[in-house]
């Protein structure tokens, strides 16, 4: 897919071609209208450019979080007695879930990777029977 700079490029290049005047209120509106497209895409890449900045910085403190704790704490800095260890079927993702929050009133806890459901809080719920193809609506199905 062409990306917008490119588009409106293409845009300008029919206007240019089509030689319209842009005395007249037809080309006057069109030439103002290309204008605004070409800034509103060069914003657009701008922005594009710093959100892709971002998730590299992001990434990047994260690691050095997950240094950090180690170093501090060692491999694992928890007790394994007080986290519950999930994996999402559908997606793969480990999620590490504090058993105290299980006492709570949490209903439900979701995959943060694919917003699969991977637990329900109802004492019915088994991890080995259940399986995401019956949930592949999203709704909120019991296990078999």
């Amino acid at each position: 897919m062409k990306g917008i700079s490119e588009k409106v490029s293409y845009l300008q290049g029919l206007y240019e071609g089509l030689n319209v005047s842009d005395t007249g209120s037809n080309g006057k509106i069109l030439s103002g209208l290309l204008q605004v497209m070409e800034e509103v895409a060069e914003n657009i890449e701008d922005m594009q450019q710093e959100i892709h900045n971002m998730q590299e910085y992001l990434e990047d403190l994260d690691e050095e979080i997950m240094d950090l704790e180690e170093k501090i704490w060692g491999v694992q800095p928890w007790d394994d007695e007080d986290i519950l260890d999930i994996r999402c079927h559908n997606c793969g993702e480990q999620l590490f879930v504090d058993t105290g929050i299980l006492d709570d009133d949490v209903l439900e806890i979701t995959c943060p990777n694919c917003n699969t459901l991977v637990y329900i809080n109802d004492a019915s719920f088994d991890f080995e029977t259940y399986d995401e193809e019956d949930n592949a609506s999203g709704d909120k199905v019991q296990p078999s």
